[in-house]
């Protein structure tokens, strides 16, 4: 069961989730964020005491920053992670942990960072100002998809990628929530977008930069588990757009 806070008012921009199956714990770490509420605009909070739950609403809710104990029953910590980075590769993850050997798990999954659990209120505020920033100043872009009778405002950042089929009209969306066609074009996909993080991988295909889990010869792994190939022609640059966008981050 999650409990939810909004540290102020106005939009949502960042959503954070802790877990952790020991409520005091929870509390604790909830407690040390509000006491950072100033640097906490526009932020909200939602707490689990089970991965599966966290799961569960992670289907749903877009989580930019996750901090989760390691040593959990039925799912621990660093699993949970993994299938968080499964639903979005970009989600930052602080893990706890009363055990330095987990720390050797937190870094071999790129966690953003791991805490000791005894240096939690030492170490955490300035590592969550600092994430936070980041965060920030990636601004969330919204757009319409879909036909005229139904529009989907959609998080540019949930389109994993877009191709348009030979011999039709239409342009199919593939997003974290399943796919949306619309007729367009795909130079008109692009100017609706206008974002460095998309692509073109070949006449008929845009990737989302954020999406991609590797590349191997010229076909690009996605998050959602798809593949898509480059032509031959663009698959230099494109792997060149990959080397920068990670080199930024």
């Amino acid at each position: 069961m999650a409990s939810s806070i909004h540290l102020y008012g106005g939009r949502i921009l960042i959503n954070i989730a802790i877990v952790d199956n020991e409520k005091s714990v929870l509390e604790n770490i909830r407690g040390i964020l509000l006491n950072l509420s100033g640097e906490f605009k526009d932020v909200h909070i939602d707490t689990y005491e089970k991965a599966e739950d966290f799961l569960v609403a992670f289907e749903t809710i877009r989580y930019q920053i996750l901090i989760s104990d390691v040593d959990m029953p039925e799912i621990n910590g660093i699993e949970m992670g993994k299938k968080a980075r499964d639903r979005d590769p970009n989600i930052y993850i602080i893990f706890l942990t009363a055990y330095v050997e987990y720390a050797i798990e937190s870094y071999r999954m790129e966690a953003y960072q791991y805490i000791l659990k005894e240096d939690v209120e030492e170490r955490l505020p300035e590592i969550m100002e600092r994430l936070i920033e980041i965060v920030r100043n990636h601004s969330i872009k919204y757009c319409y998809i879909g036909s005229e009778t139904q529009r989907v405002k959609m998080c540019q950042d949930d389109i994993i990628y877009i191709q348009k089929a030979k011999g039709t009209k239409y342009t199919s969306f593939f997003t974290v929530k399943g796919e949306v066609r619309e007729r367009i074009s795909i130079e008109n996909v692009l100017e609706k977008l206008m974002s460095d993080e998309f692509v073109i991988v070949d006449r008929s295909s845009v990737v989302n930069l954020r999406h991609i889990m590797k590349v191997r010869d010229n076909v690009i792994y996605l998050s959602n588990g798809d593949a898509v190939e480059a032509s031959h022609a663009r698959i230099k640059k494109v792997k060149e757009n990959i080397r920068k966008y990670w080199e930024e981050r």
